[in-house]
């Protein structure tokens, strides 16, 4: 039977196991209005693929409060695997993202 495993920010820098199936989502804090949003910079797609796009969520109906966005990730192959998200301005080239979530993913298969 999969799994289902929720991280947030406090969980950056950790490891994680899964078994092939499970599903991984990670909710990190968001705030669209400042032209900041979260992407994959890196992770292997034939070990971990996203189940679709991000979703963000606004924390209230004020205009320029912030929220979560949330992935979803399956494991779909037995390996390892580094998960980068970072939080950047895509139009801003040779800047450094203002935050990362870093996660080391080892799959087993079932």
């Amino acid at each position: 039977m999969p799994e289902k495993k929720q991280l947030t920010e406090k969980d950056s820098g950790v490891s994680i196991d899964l078994n092939v199936q499970d599903i991984l989502t990670i909710s990190l804090p968001d705030n669209p209005t400042t032209g900041f949003h979260w992407g994959i910079d890196r992770a292997d797609s034939r070990i971990l693929r996203p189940t679709g796009d991000p979703v963000y969520e606004p924390s209230s109906n004020l205009v320029g409060s912030g929220g979560r966005t949330t992935f979803q990730f399956e494991a779909i192959e037995a390996g390892s695997t580094r998960l980068r998200l970072i939080y950047h301005r895509s139009f801003e080239k040779d800047v450094p993202p203002a935050s990362t979530f870093d996660l080391n993913v080892k799959v087993s298969g079932q």
